[in-house]
């Protein structure tokens, strides 16, 4: 058995990395490259799709590889995940005509959400994808591109995401996943979960563009000569569909059961919880699992990480160099108590996403006064992500889904002081897994369940050793329900002076 292995690979906001696993799960070896996103215009948010979403991932490759034992040819399966709903559009040789449009923080379609909610009517939209459009639907950017890039649009043979140009490279198939599909709403129908012509229509998108859809678990292809020798690989290796990366993360600790919900602490925060039936709310985001049979919901934050990220390299100067900052930073707000003697952080620091959906709206720090420290605002930013956690929570309470199981995943749960806030923020037990890797591993476990590796989930379960349960402190929590409330009423309170301050700092730019 340990002479086989899977390639599970991410491409994320901020880097991208790759795990080889053995069929135990155990990680034989991993590897990361840092990148950025490429802001041209206001609003725009984009990735280069030939040098970050394929360089990257043969460089990683060829390292993970060049830094074991492994041989290409003991690798049985490769799949991948990545940020998602992205854009991209190739022409008849496969190569991308412009760069990739990234998900709900590029808001560059204001215009045609806006036309599309006019010409096909936002209940028609909502009853026939299960989601109102957004800056997160990746439907209006298509228009936007058909509209803004004519000459372009005219020479677009397919449109993918950023698995699906990773994968086609790999494989010289255009495919996309059905729970990355969801995301291109108005175009898909949730529950037909396909696509949906008549809104293909109305929309006025080419319908060959859009490449067939799959299940994560299905085979794509197999990786061609071309590939394996840019990759290292082997010619012939099986590549599954692969899917979006909130997903891949749920999967990689173990959520898989209805129920099961993930906290993602990455560069952006995402809540989703796996679901037995459809459900919906307008305010956040219903999809089809990665995992046939299985729905989700959830939500998320345009900025989480980011913020903590900006935040040290901004005003942070006087600290130790590189990660040790984070620690220092955390040692000081460990001293500083619950509400941050009166600091209240919104993390809208580039617009909101759900359940505000608002690309205006702005981040903000209520409550300063010459008393507070470096240490008080940090903690304070830890503590906003917990409200953004909590105010999408609430949402799907209150649209009945159930949230029994709660596991943190990404780079920022590694911090116990943040997962702590967290809990205490938003009154839930938090679980923190042996292997905290997220969305490569756990697109790994789904090739290995497309390759015939595993067999249901009693390996992945298995695996899945909790290190540390993270509990809610019940006085703790009772002070995070004064300042939630003050949280919730800031926003609607202060909403008409953000948008005239971005429409300022938008002239001004």
């Amino acid at each position: 058995m340990t002479e086989r292995y899977l390639l599970g690979y991410d491409i994320g906001t901020t880097n991208s990395k790759g795990v080889l696993v053995d069929p135990d799960l155990n990680v034989v070896a991993s590897a990361s490259i840092p990148h950025g996103v490429s802001t041209p215009e206001p609003g725009w948010a984009e990735h280069d799709a030939e040098s970050v979403w394929w360089g990257e991932f043969t460089r990683i490759t060829r390292r993970l590889l060049d830094e074991t034992a492994v041989t290409a040819d003991r690798i049985v399966g490769v799949g991948i995940s990545a940020l998602a709903p992205s854009v991209v559009p190739l022409d008849e040789a496969g190569d991308p005509i412009r760069s990739g449009m990234l998900y709900g923080i590029d808001t560059r379609a204001k215009a045609e959400i806006e036309l599309l909610n006019d010409r096909i009517g936002v209940d028609r939209i909502y009853d026939a994808c299960g989601n109102s459009l957004t800056y997160q639907s990746a439907g209006p950017k298509l228009l936007w591109y058909k509209r803004n890039e004519p000459s372009r649009y005219e020479r677009t043979d397919k449109i993918v995401d950023a698995v699906g140009y990773a994968v086609s490279r790999l494989t010289g198939e255009y495919v996309m996943d059905n729970a990355v599909a969801a995301f291109y709403h108005p175009l898909y129908d949730l529950s037909a979960r396909e696509w949906n012509d008549a809104m293909v229509e109305a929309v006025g998108i080419d319908r060959d563009l859009l490449p067939e859809t799959k299940w994560s678990t299905e085979m794509a292809g197999e990786i061609t000569p071309a590939a394996a020798e840019a990759t290292g690989l082997a010619a012939g290796t099986p590549v599954v569909t692969g899917t979006v990366d909130a997903l891949a993360s749920l999967v990689g600790v173990g959520g898989v059961d209805p129920g099961d919900t993930v906290f993602m602490y990455g560069t952006t925060g995402v809540v989703y919880t796996t679901l037995a039936e459809e459900r919906t709310a307008p305010e956040l985001w219903a999809n089809p699992h990665c995992l046939e049979g299985r729905y989700v919901i959830g939500g998320g934050m345009a900025t989480s990480g980011a913020i903590t990220e900006w935040f040290v390299e901004e005003f942070v100067g006087d600290a130790p160099a590189g990660r040790e900052r984070y620690a220092w930073l955390e040692a000081g707000a460990r001293d500083v108590p619950p509400g941050a003697e009166g600091l209240i952080v919104l993390p809208y620091f580039s617009g909101g996403r759900t359940p505000i959906n608002d690309d205006l709206a702005r981040g903000t720090i209520t409550g300063l006064t010459l008393d507070h420290t470096k240490f008080h605002v940090y903690r304070a930013i830890l503590e906003s992500v917990g409200y953004g956690f909590r105010h999408n929570l609430s949402v799907m309470k209150r649209a009945g889904v159930p949230v029994d199981r709660v596991l943190a995943s990404g780079g920022g749960a590694e911090s116990d002081l943040w997962r702590q806030v967290v809990s205490d923020v938003t009154g839930v037990e938090q679980e923190y897994v042996t292997t905290p890797i997220g969305a490569p591993l756990g697109v790994a476990y789904l090739t290995g369940l497309g390759t015939g590796v595993f067999d249901g989930f009693g390996a992945l379960k298995s695996s899945m050793t909790v290190s540390s349960t993270t509990t809610p402190d019940p006085e703790r929590h009772t002070v995070y329900d004064e300042y939630y409330g003050v949280y919730e009423d800031l926003y609607p309170s202060m909403k008409s002076e953000m948008h005239r301050v971005a429409s300022l700092g938008n002239e001004s730019g």
